[in-house]
């Protein structure tokens, strides 16, 4: 079992951390793929919600055990 000050440090880290780490891996790809074209104005906001999606969903997931 996790202690609680862990638990929030964690709790606070994936609540800003997804979303950065989302909208990175978006600026990864992009670079990677140049002949693709794809759209930063697209691509990363994309990757940021996603990022954003799957902290909420990390999040209720430990709520469950909180």
């Amino acid at each position: 079992m996790m202690s609680n000050n862990l638990r929030d440090g964690l709790e606070s880290i994936i609540h800003f951390g997804f979303p950065a780490l989302g909208g990175l891996i978006a600026v990864v790809i992009i670079n990677l793929n140049p002949e693709a074209l794809m759209n930063p104005m697209i691509w990363i906001p994309l990757g940021i919600f996603l990022g954003w999606a799957a902290a909420r969903v990390a999040l209720k997931y430990m709520s469950k055990f909180h």
